[in-house]
């Protein structure tokens, strides 16, 4: 190595930092909220708004919001047979995918939804 000059830089001559490096002043909890869950119904339109497409006829299924306290939902679909096999997928893997789906988003909202199929 030359001895008027240094090792080669990395990144762009900018040194490297262990860390966080550049944490919001909020910490983790950025963007959610902190208070009494809402009872903003997201996750439960999300859930019927899927399903609706999924079944291609909008008419044929039948919805019923049951609240079994504060923070939990339990969305009951009923349909026809012939949907239901539509609605549920090879080996359950479409009303898996949905579930996590809307479990997911209710969780933000401090909440539990389950979806029913009967």
């Amino acid at each position: 190595m030359d001895e008027k000059r240094g090792p080669a830089k990395r990144y762009g001559g900018k040194p490297f930092k262990k860390g966080g490096g550049g944490r919001r002043p909020g910490g983790y909890g950025v963007g959610r909220s902190s208070g009494p869950p809402s009872n903003s119904t997201a996750a439960e339109d999300l859930a019927e708004y899927i399903l609706r497409v999924l079944a291609r006829d909008p008419d044929a299924l039948q919805f019923d919001r049951k609240m079994m306290g504060s923070r939990r939902c339990r969305l009951g679909v009923t349909c026809e047979p012939t949907i239901t096999g539509r609605l549920i997928g090879k080996d359950g893997k479409t009303i898996t995918a949905l579930r996590n789906l809307v479990r997911a988003a209710a969780s933000r909202h401090g909440k539990r939804v389950d979806i029913e199929i009967q």
